[in-house]
């Protein structure tokens, strides 16, 4: 049995995970699903969130579970486990990304983003002072090209605006992940596409690489798979 920490991505929040947690449950796993400060239900001010207090919600809930976790990272929340784990190691026995942004030190996620010329971000999403939006109409293509129209509504009604400090703060200097890393390719993603997380997970040691025929949400259009997976990696925690 594991203890996996389920870390949202951009505009979600734990919600994006609730199809996944029972699945990972009835296998006798414990699941921990998050909001980062400003998501989900988490109300703190969009302009006093930072990448460190990402990393810091991630660590108190890490350190809470009596023992070490498998800290699942989708999207932007790739970048936040990172840091996380850099800054308090043994807390975690594993990490996972899912089609997610896996930085190096003086990486910044806005800069990772910008490399991706084939994907829909970009010209799906707004700036403002504080924050960034999806544009209206634009979350299906980015995000769930392949879920139902059900799934679509439920998961649009959701989304939140994103903090911006927290998109343009880099990775910091002398931050080293000496744990098992596993990534979880989405080879039909239009969020962050498959060039662009292949060039970033081939800069690291990976322990697996999964490929999965979906978008960018495969909590929403394939659960049952995604859990498998996720089940199958607990055996490099450490």
């Amino acid at each position: 049995m594991s203890t996996f920490l389920l870390v949202h991505g951009s505009w979600h929040g734990a919600w994006c995970w609730e199809r996944v947690v029972p699945i990972l449950e009835g296998e006798s796993h414990r699941v921990v699903a998050i909001d980062l400060p400003g998501h989900g239900n988490d109300r703190t001010p969009l302009y006093r969130i930072t990448l460190g207090k990402y990393a810091a919600a991630i660590c108190r809930a890490a350190s809470t579970q009596g023992e070490r976790v498998i800290a699942v990272g989708h999207s932007m929340g790739g970048f936040a486990v990172s840091r996380a784990a850099a800054s308090s190691p043994e807390l975690f026995s594993a990490l996972v990304y899912l089609s997610a942004f896996v930085p190096v030190p003086g990486d910044s996620l806005v800069q990772l983003a910008l490399r991706d010329r084939d994907s829909l971000l970009r010209r799906s999403s707004a700036l403002r002072p504080t924050h960034l939006h999806v544009r209206p109409g634009c979350a299906k293509d980015v995000f769930y090209g392949d879920c139902s129209a059900a799934n679509v509504a439920w998961a649009t009604s959701r989304l939140r605006p994103d903090p911006l400090l927290p998109l343009v703060q880099r990775y910091p200097a002398r931050s080293e992940l000496r744990i098992p890393l596993a990534f979880i390719e989405c080879t039909l993603d239009k969020a962050i596409s498959l060039s662009r997380q292949r060039a970033m997970h081939r800069r690291f040691p990976f322990e697996r690489v999964i490929s999965m025929e979906t978008a960018h949400s495969p909590f929403l259009s394939a659960p049952d798979l995604l859990a498998r997976h996720l089940a199958s990696l607990s055996e490099l925690a450490v």
